[in-house]
């Protein structure tokens, strides 16, 4: 019937799939937004302050951040906020349809642990990009026109410096959707795409491996084509044909 069977469990790996995608999908669309808006914040604020004592402060937090393992922060994070405090449940995953709170709450150590390296990654892209927007011969413009320095900052200098920052959160996105978020998913036991995927390499059961394949291959497809419509919006020279 064209349905490919697991060797390890006997059963439909699409209605696997189907069954560990909501967990994986909530943590990669959590994480991504945490992610993005920190490292806007705090790529714009070092662009602005360039050079500076704070410029630097937060260069070398970007950098330890980057040198952080996802799964030691995830240890981290789950031994002393989730076990030793009991501030944030300890693992596990609540369906958003069940209880938004409840949902929420067993994310944020999830999400923390995931946007840690990509919040220092994508820090650094955006302060380097808003520096080489702010040097553009269009903003200079803007600025002799008499606009607001807060104005040129938002309408001209940060949607232009987005234009490289988009392109990488969209293939993020869609790689951790299709399983990238293998480690965070294992510490924090969400049962997700990620961690199907690994039982099955470990397992070496060949039809969910295909499986994923293909569906990671449609997940960075589908995002990637949002990026390029994205791109139609960010830069009005860019057209949609």
């Amino acid at each position: 019937d064209g349905n490919l069977i697991s060797y390890t469990t006997q059963t439909n790996v699409d209605t696997e799939i189907r069954h560990d995608i909501w967990p994986t999908v909530s943590l990669a669309v959590g994480a991504a937004l945490m992610w993005m808006l920190f490292a806007l914040a705090l790529g714009l604020y070092s662009a602005l302050r360039a050079g500076k004592l704070s410029d630097r402060l937060l260069t070398a937090l970007a950098l330890t951040g980057i040198s952080m393992p996802v799964f030691w922060v995830g240890a981290l994070l789950s031994y002393y906020l989730g076990f030793k405090a009991g501030i944030f449940p300890n693992g596990g995953y609540v369906a958003l349809t069940s209880n938004p709170i409840k949902w929420a709450w067993h994310l944020i150590l999830p999400w923390t642990a995931l946007s840690v390296l990509f919040i220092g990654v994508y820090s650094r892209f955006v302060r380097s990009s808003t520096l080489d927007t702010m040097n553009e011969d269009f903003v200079r413009t803007a600025r002799a026109k008499g606009l607001g320095e807060r104005r040129v900052l938002l309408k001209h200098v940060l949607r232009n410096s987005l234009i490289p920052v988009v392109s990488l959160w969209g293939l993020d996105i869609g790689a951790i959707i299709g399983g990238g978020a293998i480690v965070t998913e294992s510490v924090f036991g969400l049962g997700g795409v990620g961690q199907y995927a690994a039982n099955s390499i470990q397992s070496l059961d060949a039809p969910p491996v295909m499986a994923l394949t293909i569906f990671i291959a449609f997940f960075v497809v589908l995002f990637n084509t949002l990026v390029d419509i994205a791109y139609a919006w960010l830069d009005p020279r860019i057209r949609l044909s």
